[in-house]
């Protein structure tokens, strides 16, 4: 629905780069509108390049990021999540301090998207021009955006100001209480004012726009993260599973490709078209094709993007490794979920899995840095997905990125009902067994938090790898400290197999791994749980407090 109004956006954006910053001189510039009036007489096209700007800035700008490392996109955060909750080999060593430019760009990230919001919210009830019906969906999307966003910043931060009004800089911090009831109220308000789908199939009529059910989503999400177990069950059965809007799709390998776009499992996502001269204005997937294998260091196989990368990410830690080699096999087969998600060295050796068009295969003369034997599948730029001018560096890809899956609905449910809320006409272990059958596991026999095999906290694992939920998982469940304390210790290089012959698969044992001994400290307990508010803005805002161990 957006794609028409890329153009508007890339105006916006610059009218509001401008408007952001004060003219010190109280004089009408010629040919520049005042903030109020471009509010004021926006007609409803207009209203609507107002809304896809704030979807713009949610996806963010994944080629400045990837290059200038100014801002953090919606990509890139899963990627510092990722590497905090060890799931990379590129671990977080936790050294850094309140001046960290992870904690400082997360932060403002999210507080300009909510500052874009708040724009919307606060101007457009004022506006005479543009067609009531048009005003309240993006006043009543805006507030919804606006909430999710400070959802992720309390989580995070524990208790940054809350951000119901146009920030003047000076506010204190918010307790997290009081922020929680605020976006409680605010999604429980505005949901029903957004639209439904039309059926299963309906989503690409409304495009990235936020509907009615994601909202109810989003609110189960915060209700689960609060432990208010009840409330998260009875919103994400009865407001989202039990309209039967939503489904899995039936292949997993299917996720993140273009064919994938507005399928039934997406419940909200940022919609990049697929027409060529867009590629950078629309700031389509950079990050993705950035974070791929490194080329020099390894041979592609053949429908995989193989024109150039910097390798963050892109390899899977050793513990998500060997938890997915143990928890991923059905018999002596791996899953359809592994297979879409990670490859050991020795699979990607195994022609019957792979293949290369030169007849080269495995590692080349150097090294793989941060890379311990295991490489990442999930999201890695195929050749089907990349468009662009002129290869690396402008290329993108052009399927939707998504930002929560109905899977994650389904796993979010059977987590508020083993932890004792109550079910609907579907149980826990009913949404348990459908993430693990469209996996192509067995069905658990229980519903169980821990159990190693089929828990929730397995499933989840496995399921979301490399979709920015680990840490916050680990963290909300107390179990950072232990599984996350020594993160970051060591420095992992891989150099394929010991006698330098990558002509077959010879077994683990036979990788060749250089450990080196970092000066990281690991996750700390009382002190990593939260992220430090920025130095920068203790600094010039007295009326905050930073966060315990900071």
């Amino acid at each position: 629905m957006m794609k028409k109004y890329i153009k508007l956006i890339l105006i916006f954006l610059l009218a509001g780069f401008v408007s952001c910053n004060e003219d010190v001189l109280d004089i009408p510039q010629r040919g520049v509108l005042e903030v109020e009036r471009t509010y004021l007489n926006a007609d409803d096209e207009t209203v609507i390049s107002f809304m896809a700007a704030i979807h713009y800035k949610i996806h963010g700008d994944s080629y400045t990021d990837g290059y200038s490392r100014t801002s953090v996109s919606a990509l890139s955060l899963r990627s510092h999540l990722g590497t905090m909750g060890g799931e990379f080999a590129e671990y977080f060593q936790y050294l850094g301090t309140a001046e960290n430019s992870v904690y400082t760009l997360t932060w403002s990230y999210y507080y300009t998207i909510i500052y874009w919001c708040n724009m919307v919210i606060e101007q457009l009830p004022n506006n005479q021009v543009a067609s009531e019906e048009v005003i309240n969906l993006a006043i009543a999307e805006a507030r919804a955006i606006r909430s999710i966003m400070m959802m992720n910043l309390v989580q995070l931060y524990g208790n940054p100001p809350l951000a119901d009004h146009i920030m003047t800089g000076e506010e204190g911090n918010t307790t997290a209480n009081e922020s929680w009831s605020f976006v409680e109220s605010e999604l429980a308000a505005v949901a029903e004012q957004l639209p439904s789908k039309s059926g299963i199939d309906g989503q690409r009529a409304i495009g990235s726009r936020l509907t009615k059910e994601a909202v109810y989503a989003y609110l189960g999400k915060a209700y689960l993260w609060q432990k208010k177990y009840s409330e998260a069950a009875q919103i994400l059965y009865n407001k989202v599973i039990a309209t039967n809007l939503y489904a899995l799709v039936n292949d997993f390998s299917e996720l993140n490709r273009y064919t994938s776009d507005f399928c039934p499992e997406y419940l909200w996502e940022y919609d990049i078209t697929d027409a060529s001269g867009y590629e950078i204005s629309q700031a389509g997937l950079f990050d993705a094709v950035n974070y791929n294998w490194a080329p020099n260091s390894l041979f592609i196989p053949e429908g995989l993007y193989n024109e150039g990368g910097f390798s963050k990410t892109a390899y899977a830690s050793d513990a998500f490794g060997v938890f997915m080699d143990e928890h991923e096999t059905n018999g002596n087969t791996k899953s359809n979920r592994y297979r879409a998600s990670i490859a050991s060295y020795d699979e990607l050796l195994d022609e019957t899995l792979y293949s290369y068009s030169a007849g080269e295969k495995g590692m080349q003369s150097g090294g793989a840095t941060n890379c311990e034997g295991y490489f990442r599948i999930k999201l890695l730029p195929r050749a089907e997905n990349v468009m662009g001018p002129d290869g690396w560096i402008y290329d993108f890809l052009h399927n939707n990125l998504c930002y929560m899956r109905y899977a994650e609905v389904l796993l979010n449910y059977a987590e508020a009902v083993a932890m004792g809320g109550n079910e609907g006409a579907i149980t826990g272990l009913d949404a348990l067994n459908m993430v693990r059958s469209r996996a192509g596991l067995p069905e658990a026999p229980s519903l169980s938090m821990d159990n190693e095999e089929y828990g929730v906290k397995a499933e989840r694992r496995a399921e979301l790898f490399f979709e920015g939920s680990r840490f916050i998982d680990l963290v909300r469940w107390g179990d950072a400290v232990n599984v996350l304390a020594d993160c970051g210790k060591y420095k992992p290089d891989f150099y394929g197999y010991q006698n330098g012959n990558n002509s077959a698969p010879q077994g683990k044992d036979q990788w060749k791994i250089i450990k080196t001994a970092t000066i990281g400290e690991g996750f700390k307990a009382n002190k990593h749980e939260l992220f430090p508010i920025p130095a920068v803005d203790l600094n010039n805002n007295p009326s905050l407090v930073q966060n315990p161990g900071w």
